[in-house]
């Protein structure tokens, strides 16, 4: 998580652009462009076209992820079409019978970054590349779209991603393989000109997005490990208030005794004072002054208390 401060920047929202290749091939295509117009003025379009493909295919962001233990953020960009129970796809390899996938549909101008959706380790990479004729993805299981199978291990935790795109050039790229270790939001990929990504989390994962809900990749939270949606981001380090401790009863019934006074009853006074009855200084003692005394050790025992 970055601790930039963002206050003093002029265009704080001026995050994304255009990788160093986008430029030089957006630039040869303008050229080639302008070649082509000296033969015939409308073959410069084909060009000026080509350029903004190019450009559209190699836009990136910088993200920041969220500080938190055991989240999943978003792999990719787009928007979440469906969030459901699904049995994922043997080349992932994920053992169990209870996941959730989130498939969300990635447009052609979204950002072409694929994040570590989770801190740990790639386990493993697979890579099938897609026939040319198949170049927009516009269904998740069309025939011949480049397809990346890649899933993520942490101990006994563990996601997989199936990321699918246009077949016709360099599409889909996976910058990492199996065993390199990753943390949370990390690039590990790139997604050229849109496409799908379904990701798949145990089912004990609260996912928090809903379908038609727009994902920032690296940012977005699907959920968190083992945790619900009502303490997703409670600390751990948070303090507890203690209970509260029951006074012992046994304690109160000497107080009690001594605040309640029947100056009516000499008897019982002179019990609580410890005095003799039978003795003859207690005939002759002060009554006032008796019960001046016998009040005074009552606060005495209030205020220790």
């Amino acid at each position: 998580m970055s601790d930039e401060d963002f206050s003093r920047k002029s265009f704080p929202w001026l995050r994304a652009g255009f990788d160093l290749e986008g430029y030089v091939g957006a630039l040869a295509a303008w050229l080639v462009g302008i070649l082509l117009g000296i033969v015939w003025g409308p073959l410069f379009w084909i060009g000026f076209v080509a350029a903004i493909i190019i450009l559209f295919a190699t836009r990136s962001a910088e993200r920041t992820s969220p500080d938190a233990e055991d989240l999943i953020t978003a792999p990719v960009d787009g928007i979440v079409v469906s969030v459901g129970g699904a049995m994922p796809p043997d080349e992932l390899r994920l053992g169990g019978s209870g996941w959730t996938r989130l498939r969300v549909s990635v447009g052609p101008t979204k950002t072409n970054g694929v994040h570590a959706p989770m801190d740990g380790a790639i386990d493993h990479v697979i890579l099938e590349t897609g026939d040319p004729a198949a170049f927009a993805a516009m269904k998740p299981d069309r025939p011949g779209l480049a397809i990346a199978f890649v899933s993520l291990e942490s101990g006994s935790r563990s996601v997989g991603m199936r990321l699918a795109t246009g077949g016709l050039g360099p599409r889909l790229e996976i910058a990492h393989e199996a065993g390199d270790a990753v943390r949370l939001g990390r690039n590990i990929g790139t997604m050229r000109l849109g496409g799908w990504c379904d990701l798949y989390v145990p089912s004990d994962v609260d996912v928090l997005p809903r379908p038609g809900q727009t994902l920032i990749c690296a940012e977005t939270v699907i959920g968190r490990f083992g945790s619900a949606t009502a303490d997703l981001f409670d600390r751990e380090d948070e303090v507890e208030t203690p209970a509260p401790v029951d006074e012992d009863p046994a304690e109160d019934e000497p107080i009690e005794a001594e605040l309640v006074i029947d100056e009516e009853d000499e008897l019982t006074l002179e019990e609580l004072a410890g005095e003799d009855t039978t003795s003859e200084d207690d005939e002759e003692e002060d009554v006032s002054e008796m019960f001046a005394r016998l009040r005074k050790e009552a606060k005495k025992i209030q205020d220790d208390e």
